[in-house]
């Protein structure tokens, strides 16, 4: 269970999801013929979400190689 505690709940709950999904990702590490399925949201809430999975990838933390992805 997960737990987050904030005065600004909407930017915990995106840094949350953030944060979870590299680790998720990398957990299961995908290959070619297990990719890992991530559905990505459109509008504008999800868009922190992405500045910072962006950021992470650029610092290495998190590869989107063998991801798929569900827009949805």
């Amino acid at each position: 269970m997960y737990s987050v505690n904030s005065t600004n709940a909407e930017h915990s709950a995106e840094a949350h999801g953030a944060n979870f999904k590299p680790g998720r990702i990398n957990s299961f590490n995908p290959t070619p013929e297990k990719p890992f399925v991530l559905g990505l949201p459109t509008g504008s809430s999800p868009e922190i979400i992405y500045r910072i999975l962006v950021q992470r990838h650029k610092a290495g933390e998190i590869s989107f190689r063998n991801v798929v992805t569900f827009n949805m």
